[in-house]
């Protein structure tokens, strides 16, 4: 009886897969490094008696978490851009799992 032949088809799709993703993970990094790290908040601030409630933006900096005071304009404004980079974080998970799923199977084959 001869010996299997692999289907060399499936062997290129997923080889084709595999390039696809690694191509859409570098768009993503591209487009994440454009886009504003953190997330929006409120400050709480006491002063003589009365409270005040800052927007800001919180993220890690090379010392710590950093509180940047924003506008409420320029709060609205980032909104936006904060919830595509949550997305894009998203598409990139799934991306990287996809990529490491297709290297175990062609690394089968």
């Amino acid at each position: 009886m001869p010996a299997k032949k692999k289907d060399e088809s499936v062997f290129r799709m997923l080889l084709s897969e595999h390039d696809r993703c690694a191509l859409v993970i570098d768009k993503i990094n591209r487009e994440l490094d454009k886009l504003p790290k953190g997330s929006l908040g409120e400050r709480k601030v006491r002063s003589h008696g009365k409270e005040y409630v800052y927007p800001c933006l919180r993220y890690r900096g090379e010392s710590g978490v950093v509180f940047e005071h924003l506008s409420s304009a320029k709060a609205e404004e980032i909104k936006p851009a904060l919830e595509r980079r949550k997305k894009l974080q998203g598409d990139l998970k799934a991306n990287k799992k996809r990529i490491a799923t297709l290297n175990a199977i062609l690394l089968k084959g």
